[in-house]
């Protein structure tokens, strides 16, 4: 099994992202790749970062945004989901708040439909199936892109200014075409600038 770990950056990689993901756990049976793109906007690097998947002849690609630390058995547990998408989850940045980057079903990607991190804690024992995510942490079987259109990360902004997220959008899509999403509650990951409550 081969997967890519890759960052999608506009700057730089956070030291402590980078050092979490050289002290990953090698999931049995599998060799572990990585690359980043950079230089580009969150969409457009997310979305050469699944060229490049596909083009490598990828089984999964890890996307790991660059101010995320990771917990080193990530990769054992996303693949424990046994999903086309498995996320990890975090607070969101800069929050003082319980609100993680996960979405429960609900009409749509808002706060009401936000699972908090103290039911992640404590209340779900298990991978779950979710409406979508941040894909700060996100586990993709590179075959789900050929049955998506392209582009397949893209930023909509609606006719209320609303904007829907490049990865909101992904999760959207991939729904759409029949993509299963689980998220485990035991891939906490960190923001490296987040505040906690």
């Amino acid at each position: 099994m081969k997967i890519l770990i890759a960052v999608p950056t506009f700057e730089t990689i956070k030291p402590e992202c980078f050092k979490s993901i050289y002290g990953l756990k090698r999931p049995e049976g599998s060799s572990l790749y990585f690359d980043y793109v950079s230089g580009y906007d969150c969409a457009k690097a997310r979305n050469q970062i699944a060229k490049n998947a596909m083009a490598g002849n990828y089984d999964y690609v890890l996307m790991v945004d660059s101010d995320i630390q990771l917990p080193q058995d990530t990769l054992i547990k996303l693949l424990e989901c046994e999903s086309d998408i498995a996320l990890g989850w975090y607070y969101r940045k800069r929050t003082k708040t319980d609100q993680t980057v996960i979405f429960t079903f609900g009409k749509n990607f808002d706060d009401q439909n936000c699972i908090t991190g103290q039911t992640m804690i404590h209340e779900i024992p298990r991978p779950i199936e979710v409406k979508g995510g941040g894909l700060g942490i996100a586990l993709i079987k590179v075959e789900i892109f050929n049955k998506l259109s392209y582009p397949y990360f893209k930023f909509v902004t609606y006719s209320d200014d609303s904007v829907l997220s490049e990865d909101l959008y992904f999760c959207n899509l991939a729904s759409e075409n029949g993509c299963n999403i689980k998220c485990n509650p035991r891939v906490k990951g960190n923001h490296i600038f987040e505040i906690m409550m």
